[in-house]
């Protein structure tokens, strides 16, 4: 085979020299979730980083994350190869974040002099001016913002020290969300009702807005999931 063979039409696009590191780490998770980089499949540095237009050491910085956030693999003889995500880890991943986001969303609401719910008002307006301002990027970090005002508004400790983890599948979450429905006006909505939960300081309220957020999120991963593998199979005969 030619070593000057065209490169595929799909899988990571090139990025900008400007935002190297953040925006491999995006266009690879992208690439992952719409399934041209499928389960099992080899990152092949030397290719990808062509492809990409970046450095080898830049990918690997894109590499190391994603394996963090394990999306990426490596596997002994193999190199680094695309998880299998299944059923299983998207659920357990939702409930842990169920659980932590119902305990940070909780000690938000009880606030002492108003400081912390003051934090949570500035990072919802963030949010609302990016939506009006239509900026996909801009809306996204802002809508990842928000979820980190939450853990960290909280003044619990060990979930400060926990977001980095948690961060990378909220991250995937939001991403999945964006890319299947692609509907801004839908997502305001959402995220006003859990807001509004958490600064009218109802425990009750605040619990099913958190597991209805969180686990809503995580059925839709499952869904796209196993449409993809169903075409991917084809149809049986």
């Amino acid at each position: 085979m030619s070593d000057h063979a065209p490169q595929p039409a799909t899988g990571p696009r090139p990025v900008s020299n400007q935002t190297r590191r953040d925006a491999v780490v995006n266009e690879l998770r992208r690439a992952i979730l719409a399934g041209e980089l499928g389960p099992g499949q080899r990152l092949r540095e030397v290719q990808i980083s062509q492809q990409m237009g970046v450095s080898r050491p830049t990918l690997r910085e894109a590499i190391y994350q994603l394996t963090h956030e394990g999306l990426l693999e490596q596997q002994p003889y193999r190199g680094v190869v695309v998880t299998d995500i299944d059923e299983k880890f998207i659920t357990d991943v939702a409930a842990v974040r169920v659980a932590l986001e119902k305990l940070a969303a909780r000690a938000l609401a009880d606030d002492p002099d108003g400081s912390r719910k003051e934090t949570l008002r500035r990072s919802w307006e963030e949010y609302q001016a990016a939506h009006a301002a239509q900026d996909p990027d801009r809306l996204h970090q802002a809508h990842v913002n928000l979820h980190w005002t939450v853990w960290t508004a909280s003044e619990n400790t060990m979930l400060e020290r926990l977001w980095p983890t948690v961060e990378a599948q909220i991250n995937i979450a939001i991403m999945v969300d964006e890319s299947t429905r692609s509907d801004p006006d839908r997502a305001l909505h959402v995220h006003e009702r859990l807001i509004e939960a958490i600064l009218n300081g109802d425990p009750d309220t605040i619990d099913a807005e958190v597991e209805r957020h969180t686990m809503a999120s995580a059925g839709e991963l499952i869904e796209m999931l196993a449409e993809r593998k169903k075409h991917a199979h084809g149809p049986v005969a």
